[in-house]
């Protein structure tokens, strides 16, 4: 999807506006996903210099040609002294953020071409402006959804006696990138038994038999934009306490749900999944849920600790309860849902459990 070099803009303008809560005038930005953000170019070595009025688009020689027809903004070669010149046209300005997620040897660099300047770290700068999806984010988060749940769907009809959990997660990879996906979202958690009981569970090579349960952790990217779902499919007959624990998660997420929208605080969401799950409480061992977009995990993190953060329309969030007895299984429920004015939209609204 295009878009023309105003829309760039816009985004870059609502980042500007934080500039004063953040305690700079100007930005120096290099994480090759904010630079997708706010320029519509993928580079993976770049940097984006943001002055109160004016920008400058770094880059190496790579993409440089590139870059001089489809940036938004004026194109520099990325060196130092070019950095260096274009600081100097930015008379008045001396307070700088940058990521903090940057490394060391980057700050140095930065720290090198600053010379009488202020630089100041700032944790997750652009996640707040990123929260917030425009309608062209919004289709692109459905389509990827849409190519999720065919992936699980496909997985799901490959279940059978004797096969292994990494075999299902490298088919699953397979299909959605023959149609399309350019990478997965994380790597596939495939969980047979009492596997499931582990949130992170890394697929192995357990052979799936009757009376197990099993837990599908997927996600793909397409288009940029990451999806992220999980469902359990009981295989053959479960034992009556799982099927009791899976009950409890599905009343659990839907009890979130039901406090999805605008103007919520955050930490509400997770309190009414707790009091569903009463005495089972102590089974849940992470937060409910968590921000999704160019990133599988972004702003706001979904959880009782997150007591500052409220709900604003076109956010869109993962949902997820679990529930895991160690040695027996385990069970979460994921969904991605666009929060609205009056409540959600749930993009996977139209699949079955």
């Amino acid at each position: 999807m295009t878009h023309s070099k105003t829309y760039f803009k816009g985004r870059l303008h609502k980042f500007r506006s934080h500039f004063p809560q953040m305690g700079v005038e100007g930005f120096i930005i290099e994480h090759p996903t904010d630079l997708a953000y706010f320029t519509g170019m993928r580079v993976s070595r770049g940097r984006l210099l943001v002055g109160p009025k004016t920008v400058t688009l770094f880059v190496d020689g790579r993409y440089r040609d590139v870059a001089k027809k489809q940036s938004p903004y004026p194109v520099k070669t990325l060196t130092e002294q070019a950095l260096r010149e274009a600081l100097v046209k930015l008379k008045g300005v001396k307070r700088y953020g940058f990521d903090t997620s940057l490394s060391v040897a980057a700050h140095q660099t930065l720290k090198k071409a600053f010379v009488k300047r202020t630089l100041k770290g700032v944790d997750h700068p652009t996640l707040v402006v990123r929260a917030i999806k425009d309608r062209s984010e919004l289709l692109l988060l459905q389509k990827s959804a849409a190519l999720l749940w065919k992936g699980f769907l496909y997985l799901r009809k490959r279940l059978r006696v004797g096969v292994q959990e990494d075999a299902l997660a490298r088919e699953f990879e397979f299909y959605v990138k023959e149609r399309g996906a350019e990478a997965l979202s994380f790597e596939p958690i495939v969980a047979f038994g009492d596997h499931s009981a582990l949130p992170h569970h890394r697929s192995g090579q357990r052979k799936l038999k009757r009376g197990d349960i099993v837990l599908l952790d997927l996600g793909v990217v397409l288009n940029g934009y990451a999806s992220d779902m999980t469902r359990v499919v009981f295989f053959g007959d479960v034992s009556p306490r799982m099927q009791e624990i899976y009950a409890v998660v599905r009343k659990a997420h839907q009890a979130a749900l039901d406090k999805c929208k605008a103007g919520e605080k955050v930490a509400h969401l997770d309190q009414a999944a707790r009091e569903i799950m009463g005495k089972e409480e102590k089974h849940f061992i992470h937060a409910l849920g968590h921000g999704i977009g160019l990133d599988v995990h972004e702003f706001p993190r979904i959880s009782k600790e997150s007591t500052k953060e409220v709900l604003q329309e076109g956010m869109v969030i993962t949902i997820e309860p679990g529930l895991y007895l160690p040695g027996i299984g385990g069970v979460r429920y994921e969904d991605m849902v666009v929060i609205t004015k009056s409540g959600y939209r749930n993009l996977f609204k139209n699949t079955k459990p």
